[in-house]
């Protein structure tokens, strides 16, 4: 959403919630033990991360933009994520729900929505950045999704790699903590992105990042979460990321 900031979409339809809170199932917490046995510990403490609510800054800054905006994040295992955009003296900028295959963005400016397809090439990033709506989802919950190629290429760094065509992942590790400090993305020995995360804090056995920032070097373009007032793993009443669209909303329609 190249124009998203100007006017942050705003809905108001209910998708696909219920009314009750959402029951969590706790998983108790693992210790980190080995760096080669990272890949399960990792998997494992997301696993733990059954929900999340936040309040949140995030700053912002583009080659035509520098900004720092406060978000409300809601995180409900295991694809749902609900984001409400303040501006200033807490003016309601807009809401996006991003769910497994969809989202939706209204703008409270212009009362005007739109909805599409989480994978849609053109209509899914994020702000004024080239980043997905998807790649913001997993910046939230401070998780990526490892391939299932990943090595262990230097046991004493902690680095691990993976090498898919012209594409190579590296992973670093905190080799005490088991805590996941950043990654690259290496495209044709070009350095397409780097996230890193930091901040880490354990709630309810979960290892979690308070903060997280990703840089798109060849784009010039970076995007930081900081939570304050994080909570996890407490019950969520499915109510709270209602998104209802009025009769007068206006959809944005999105051509084929």
């Amino acid at each position: 959403m190249k124009y998203f900031l100007h006017g942050l979409l705003v809905l108001n339809v209910v998708f696909a919630v219920g009314c009750a809170s959402h029951p969590h199932s706790r998983l108790t917490g693992g210790k980190f033990s080995n760096v080669s046995t990272w890949p399960s510990f990792y998997q494992q403490n997301h696993q733990r991360l059954q929900s999340l609510t936040s309040q949140s800054q995030i700053s912002l800054e583009t080659p035509n933009l520098a900004a720092t905006i406060t978000a409300s994040f809601i995180y409900v295992a295991p694809d749902t994520l609900f984001l409400q955009v303040e501006g200033f003296l807490g003016m309601d900028l807009g809401k996006i729900f991003i769910g497994k295959d969809r989202f939706i963005l209204y703008n409270q400016f212009n009362n005007q929505f739109i909805a599409g397809d989480i994978d849609d090439p053109h209509y899914n990033t994020f702000l004024e950045t080239n980043l997905t709506l998807s790649q913001i989802k997993q910046a939230v919950i401070g998780f990526t999704s490892l391939p299932e190629n990943l090595v262990l290429v230097d046991e004493e760094q902690g680095l691990f790699s993976s090498l898919e065509n012209q594409q190579e992942s590296r992973y670093k590790v905190n080799k005490r903590t088991g805590a996941l400090e950043w990654i690259e993305i290496i495209i044709d020995g070009k350095l397409e992105l780097r996230q890193e995360f930091k901040n880490y804090t354990t709630m309810d056995g979960v290892l979690f990042p308070r903060l997280t920032r990703i840089i798109l070097p060849q784009r010039k373009e970076m995007v930081a979460l900081f939570h304050k007032n994080i909570k996890i793993n407490e019950d969520v009443d499915r109510k709270a990321y209602f998104i209802e669209i009025g009769p007068r909303t206006k959809q944005l329609i999105i051509a084929n």
